[in-house]
């Protein structure tokens, strides 16, 4: 038997996870994201979800909620459930070990950006004349949104515009956006 410690704000899409694969699943979600994304997955039977959604948004605020149910949650379950927390964050390792030395079976699993979605964002940039794109930071956070299914979840649409940056795709200059593509 096994129960999910989703870090939502980290991974920004449930699709990513085989939720199925799961007795229980626990799902943190920051202040600035009202809905969960599911992607395209379908369920062919019932999930078991927990929704911890926070009100204050500060630094590790998330992490500190899904260390705190971890260690209440590893009280109350019963020993046959091992805990796995999906987050690429790379803080949660030494919590894991102690609950693993304890006698909890426990884990992280990491999933993997999908540089695919990237590689779509720019393809449909690049697809418009420059005078056709988003001009503006607000713009073009909408037009991430909108183009990769990602409405409400301001967390992963500014990952995906730092990754433009990262890439040389595009600069940001006050709110001026210059396309390099």
């Amino acid at each position: 038997m096994k129960w999910a410690f989703i870090d939502y704000e980290n991974i920004g899409s449930l699709g990513k996870v085989e939720l199925s694969n799961y007795e229980r699943v626990i799902v943190f979600l920051g202040s600035k994201q009202p809905r969960l994304d599911f992607h395209k997955s379908k369920y062919d039977k019932p999930i078991s979800m927990v929704v911890v959604q926070l009100k204050a948004s500060q630094q590790n605020n998330l992490d500190f909620h899904l260390a705190y149910y971890l260690g209440k949650l590893d009280c109350e379950a019963q020993p046959k459930v091992s805990f796995e927390v999906v987050s690429n964050d790379t803080g949660f390792g030494p919590l894991i070990a102690h609950i693993k030395n304890n006698g909890r079976p426990c884990r992280q699993l990491k999933v993997a950006s999908v540089p695919a979605d990237t590689q779509k964002l720019v393809q449909s940039l690049k697809s418009k004349p420059k005078e056709k794109r988003p001009q503006k930071v607000a713009s073009l956070r909408n037009h991430i949104a909108s183009h990769l299914g990602l409405i409400g979840n301001d967390v992963a649409v500014q990952d995906r515009l730092d990754r433009l940056v990262a890439e040389s795709v595009i600069n940001i200059s006050d709110e001026a956006i210059e396309y390099l593509c």
